[in-house]
């Protein structure tokens, strides 16, 4: 999961009021009614990223420990990753290679750390979720190469291109130390399409997560097949990358355009168009293999510039063109996955709590509102460790503020729960988070 700090914090020291935002009639999607049970018995979740967690979870033991720290301050589920950047899986797959070392630290050979996740989760009463970093395979961590992108050179052929902020197309791997795929290409939908069913097939799970499913930036992707792909869909003669940016500048330290070009806007739709047939596929593979299974996604809370990474989360009634989104083209809205979806996360990744606009809380509770038009079951979600809280209090009341207006709260991540250097606050946050979420 991409995690991003806020940009500036504020002091709230007390829980803002609901003034306007009130969600406690809103109905909840038309669907799968075990699903709409499963995530009403389920309000508080939290997110377990698979490499940060390896050795605090690498015995069925420690799976128990760790377990009963969260249930007995009110989490109902847990989000397990088993496939991060790197690309390697927390499972027994027959077809990725398994994170089985990590940082100095090592899990038994014959451990199914999936299998026991969830069996050590149901003696807990623990909903379970599985969860993937989809187009991610690959990552440069500290000098170590890991992952198929460097391993495979069908793989590393398929590799995202991006632009350089001098108009250069290189490997994102060249410039990058994630080794994401270029969603366009058929290889990489299809490998890991099978993963997905694999997961899915194979484990009892509640629910099956998306995560990284997009773009790296909007610098990617730039190759040769992108633009041919996108002169064909676009019924175009001829396409160059200066047709759809003519220059580029640096900006917070990402590549992002300077002067956009006449395709720009259809680039854009062609890109959320890609990740919505994908995610279309994606519910598909799961739902075939298991009917009653909650589909669900991550994404940002930043609506008005989650476009950068290929991605439009709003529901398909929502017209971002008339909303004041200049970058949207007039079809921009059929890209719009929400319906796609039974539950959605949105990463409220900021310590501002109010405000209007998309890096306040209650601004991007209000914004998910607008643009999701109740199309699924939405979650809000609080980076505990990464974000610059100005106080415990302030770490509280977001939690209190996404719980009371959204459908369910997810917490980021447990390591940051449980591990007193992984948050600014040097101390476990156990009893502080029980404390939120009374």
């Amino acid at each position: 999961m991409l995690i991003i700090a806020s940009c500036k914090k504020k002091d709230d020291t007390v829980l803002p009021p609901d003034k306007n935002t009130d969600t406690t009639d809103n109905t909840t999607p038309v669907g799968d009614t075990s699903i709409t049970k499963l995530f009403e018995r389920t309000p508080v979740v939290v997110w377990i990223e698979a490499a940060a967690n390896f050795s605090r979870l690498g015995t069925a033991e420690k799976m128990s420990s760790s377990f009963q720290k969260l249930v007995d301050i009110g989490v109902k589920g847990v989000v397990v990753d088993v496939k991060g950047i790197p690309g390697l899986v927390s499972y027994h797959s027959t077809i990725a290679e398994r994170l089985k070392s990590w940082n100095g630290s090592t899990q038994a050979a014959d451990f199914d750390y999936l299998r026991n996740a969830i069996t050590e989760a149901r003696k807990k009463g623990l909903k379970v979720f599985v969860s993937m970093s989809v187009f991610a395979e690959g990552m440069n961590y500290y000098g170590t190469k890991t992952g198929k992108v460097f391993t495979d050179p069908s793989f590393a052929d398929i590799q995202s291109q991006v632009m350089t902020a001098s108009g250069e197309v290189k490997k994102i791997t060249d410039v990058y130390n994630y080794g994401l795929l270029n969603p366009v290409q058929p290889k990489a939908q299809e490998y890991e399409l099978s993963l997905i069913n694999e997961v899915v097939s194979k484990y009892d799970a509640d629910g099956f997560v998306l995560d990284y499913c997009r773009y790296y930036d909007i610098c990617a992707d730039f190759s040769d097949y992108s633009l041919t792909k996108f002169k064909e869909w676009a019924k175009l003669s001829s396409i160059r990358p200066t047709d759809i940016v003519q220059t580029w500048t640096t900006s917070n330290g990402a590549v992002v355009p300077a002067t956009t070009g006449p395709q720009y806007k259809n680039w854009l739709e062609f890109r959320a168009q890609t990740v919505y047939d994908f995610v279309s596929k994606a519910r598909n593979t799961v739902k075939n293999a298991k009917p009653h299974m909650a589909f669900c996604s991550y994404s940002g809370a930043w609506y008005d510039s989650y476009y950068y990474v290929g991605v439009n989360w709003a529901s398909k009634t929502y017209d971002p063109s008339s909303d004041g989104f200049s970058w949207a083209s007039l079809t921009y809205k059929n890209t719009g996955y929400a319906e796609l979806l039974d539950m959605f996360m949105t990463g409220n990744y900021t310590s501002t709590l109010t405000g209007a606009g998309w890096w306040t809380v209650q601004g991007q509770i209000n914004g998910s509102q607008k643009v999701l038009k109740n199309a699924n079951i939405h979650y809000g979600a609080v980076d505990i460790g990464n974000t610059s809280w100005s106080n415990l209090q302030n770490m509280k009341d977001a939690i209190k503020m996404l719980k009371q207006q959204t459908k369910g709260i997810m917490l980021f991540d447990l390591v940051h729960i449980d591990d007193p250097s992984a948050n600014q606050f040097n101390k476990q946050l156990y009893d502080d988070i029980k404390d939120a979420l009374k």
